[in-house]
């Protein structure tokens, strides 16, 4: 996932979890399943003011959907497969 540094990612994710499903803003935090079903960007990550990392995601929903259409789901969590899968299965051009 260091690719995002220099480009946008595409990541698959839960996005049948009800958690993922209903964000409407904020870092999404917490548990979320693993069973990738839906494709969403990677574009950047930053950090809250309180600390917490978080990956800036760009979805496919529409702006009405989580922060006009974008997520910030918790970074550098324990679990290496990620919040929803994340870190599952991203892929980005390498030529």
């Amino acid at each position: 996932m260091e690719a995002v540094a220099s480009q946008p990612v595409s990541v698959a994710v839960d996005g049948g979890d009800m958690t993922f499903q209903f964000y409407k803003g904020g870092v999404m935090t917490g548990s979320c399943g693993t069973d990738l079903d839906h494709g969403i960007a990677a574009i950047g990550y930053g950090k809250t003011s309180d600390g917490t990392k978080y990956w800036l995601l760009k979805n496919s929903w529409g702006t009405t959907w989580g922060e006009n259409g974008y997520l910030r789901m918790e970074k550098d969590i324990p679990d290496k497969k990620g919040m929803c899968g994340l870190a599952m299965e991203p892929s980005y051009p390498t030529a």
